[in-house]
């Protein structure tokens, strides 16, 4: 009882969208947008509206907004170091001065804090070329990017608003930095806007199209985006959202979701074609579909499991993780013989990732029952397992949130929000911590 006093006090008092059944589900949204381009933001989109920039640097303050870049009080943050209207202060390594520096490598990982007890992160990010990993925090109603890359911040996004639901944030091939999200829904709502926010020449670019619940976002060699959207209403239509960021076409996929929970897993191959993993209306089970030949196929994977997670190889071939009960399953396919799924394990868990490295190597990442990351991997041939991070406090997936991305050399990086108790009011408060393979 005392622990579900707990995670009702952090609910109640820092709340956070980690998931998409923790956002009130809107009603039929009707069919999509004839012209995509109509501004649909919505009562909680807020500034800036479809096509227009939040501002350069800074810029001038939207109404609403507190203060502009060359002045007015800013927004210090929820916990530790300042962030002001601009970014966060810095320390004399160039970064958030709320960061810790990395740990010694210790059995093959290492840690750092990104964001200290009582701020707002997700546990959703990207890496850049050079490896350093970028963010997303939600601050006061307003959405920032955090990069643990030296000297680089980025000014407000121009996001005003409760906090929605973040899918995630890319880095492109010219280093732009694309976040997409959907907005927290209200409760008789008729649209469900997806929002892209850019981070191009300077400013933030905000575009909204329409889409339903974001599911998944990639950006290709070409700096095209790329994402999946269950459409809300009477069927759960999967659509594709894709081209250049200034451009982007909403397209039908002829896919139907069994219900709008689950999640639909995007990626992109070398020739910028999409492969997705999805659990269909019927026959009910785990799915894979792609667009490669020019329209959309699709192929049953497993007739059992929820929230399939997919990869590719640097071959191309496709993988798929899930859950299956308390099995853990991972699937690959063969031009030949089709899809061979195979338990590489038991774990009361939820899967977070799954990712193949240059190599082969297979990395899956799961949050177990307790809320703390478990990383597995094959790189010795045999499977691997490593939990992350400190003794939990036994808070639920649900109360948590991870993410993994390798780097060019094939590491896996893990960031995680924990729930963990303050040091001054022993009150259990979010803390996302970032975790590095080593050597």
């Amino acid at each position: 009882m005392l622990l579900l006093a707990a995670v009702a006090g952090v609910v109640a008092c820092e709340p956070i969208v980690l998931s998409p059944w923790a956002i009130a589900k809107p009603p039929d949204a009707g069919a999509v947008d004839d012209d995509p381009d109509v501004d649909d933001a919505g009562a909680d989109g807020g500034e800036p509206t479809p096509g227009e920039d939040a501002g350069e640097d800074g810029g001038e303050p939207t109404p609403g907004e507190d203060g502009g870049a060359d002045g007015g009080p800013g927004d210090a943050g929820d916990a530790g170091g300042g962030v002001g209207n601009d970014g966060p202060v810095l320390g004399d390594g160039g970064v958030d001065v709320r960061m810790s520096e990395w740990s010694g490598c210790d059995a093959g990982w290492q840690q750092r804090t990104v964001l200290p007890a009582g701020t707002k992160g997700y546990g959703s990010f990207a890496l850049d070329a050079d490896g350093d990993a970028y963010f997303i925090e939600h601050t006061d109603d307003i959405l920032r990017v955090g990069t643990t890359k030296p000297w680089r911040t980025f000014p407000r996004t121009g996001w005003l608003g409760p906090q929605p639901y973040v899918v995630g944030v890319r880095v492109g091939p010219t280093g732009e930095v694309h976040v997409a999200l959907s907005p927290r829904y209200l409760e008789g709502d008729t649209d469900v806007p997806v929002h892209f926010l850019r981070y191009t020449a300077g400013r933030w670019v905000h575009t909204v199209k329409p889409g339903g619940l974001l599911w998944d976002l990639e950006v290709d060699s070409r700096g095209h985006l790329h994402a999946m959207s269950t459409w809300i209403g009477p069927e759960n239509r999967l659509l594709y959202t894709h081209g250049p960021p200034d451009a982007l076409v909403v397209e039908e996929t002829g896919l139907v979701l069994d219900d709008d929970i689950y999640r639909a897993s995007l990626q992109l191959d070398a020739r910028g074609h999409a492969h997705v993993a999805f659990i269909p209306r019927k026959p009910r089970g785990i799915h894979y579909a792609t667009n490669a030949s020019g329209a959309w196929v699709e192929e049953p994977v497993s007739s059992q499991g929820d929230d399939g997670y997919l990869a590719l190889s640097p071959s191309g071939t496709p993988y798929i993780a899930w859950m299956d009960s308390t099995h853990i399953m991972l699937a690959s396919r063969d031009a030949q013989t089709g899809w061979t799924a195979v338990s590489v394990g038991d774990e009361r868990a939820s899967m977070e990732a799954l990712a193949v490295s240059p190599t082969g190597v297979v990395h899956l990442l799961l949050t177990v029952w307790d809320g703390s990351p478990l990383h597995l991997s094959n790189a010795s041939g045999g499977w691997v397992r490593t939990r992350l991070g400190p003794e939990p406090l036994g808070f639920p997936p649900s109360a948590t949130g991870s993410s993994m991305e390798l780097d060019s050399q094939g590491r896996a990086h893990v960031m995680h929000t924990w729930l963990k108790p303050d040091e001054v009011s022993g009150r259990p408060l979010r803390t996302m911590d970032s975790y590095r393979q080593c050597q």
